[in-house]
C-alpha cells in the first residue's frame, strides 16, 4: 500500500522517480523488516525488571551483572553457529566506555564454553556464557536477540535478529 502511494507521488514529479524508486523500496524493505522484528521479539508488557543477571565468565567463573545502576544496558543474546551474531556484534564495540550505557553480550546454545572464546577477539564487550534458566528468563529463541534495559532494570526494546551501530543507539536514546 505504502509502496504504491509512493509510486504514485514520484510519477508526478520526474525528478524524483529515478533516485524516488529506490528511496520507496528502500522504505518498503524498511517497513518490512520492522514488521518482521515486531512479530519476533518476545512481548515486553510482562516483563519484570532485570536487575542483575547471572552468568559465568569465559574462565569458568560465576559472575553477577548488575543491570539495574542507572545506566542503561544493552544485553546482546547470541549463538555460537550464527550467522547473523558474526556479523552484527561488532555493533556492540562503538558503546564500549560509554558514560551512559553499558554492553554485556551472552553467549547461549552452545556445547562447550570454548565455542564463545573465538567472539571475545572480535568485540571489545564482554563476553559470558549464559544458561538455560538466562535463555528462558529473557525468552530468547531466536538469534541474535538484543535487550535494551533502562537504568532501572525495565525492559525498553527487544530486537531479533540482524541490528546495527544506529538500531541501537536510536533505541537506547529513546
Amino acid at each position: 500500500m505504502l509502496y504504491l502511494v509512493l509510486m504514485g507521488f514520484l510519477k508526478n514529479h520526474a525528478w524524483l522517480a529515478k533516485g524516488g524508486k529506490y528511496l520507496a523500496y528502500f522504505i518498503g524493505l524498511f517497513i518490512f523488516a520492522a514488521f518482521v522484528n515486531w512479530y519476533q521479539a518476545p512481548s515486553i508488557k510482562d516483563f519484570a525488571k532485570q536487575s542483575s543477571i547471572e552468568v559465568t565468565t569465559l574462565a569458568g567463573q560465576r559472575a553477577t551483572l548488575n543491570t539495574a545502576d542507572g545506566k542503561k544496558t544493552v544485553l546482546y543474546f547470541f549463538a555460537p553457529w550464527c550467522a547473523v551474531c558474526k556479523v552484527s556484534m561488532d555493533a556492540l564495540n562503538s558503546f564500549v566506555g560509554s558514560d551512559r550505557l553499558q554492553t554485556i553480550a551472552v553467549g547461549l546454545d552452545y556445547d562447550s564454553v570454548n565455542e564463545l572464546k573465538p567472539f571475545q577477539e572480535k568485540v571489545d564487550t564482554p563476553i559470558y556464557a549464559g544458561t538455560l534458566d538466562v535463555q528462558r528468563r529473557f525468552r530468547v529463541d531466536k538469534y541474535p536477540t538484543v535487550y535494551i534495559l533502562n537504568g532501572d532494570g525495565s525492559v525498553a526494546h527487544v530486537m531479533v535478529g540482524y541490528t546495527s551501530r544506529l538500531g541501537i543507539w536510536l533505541r537506547t536514546i529513546l
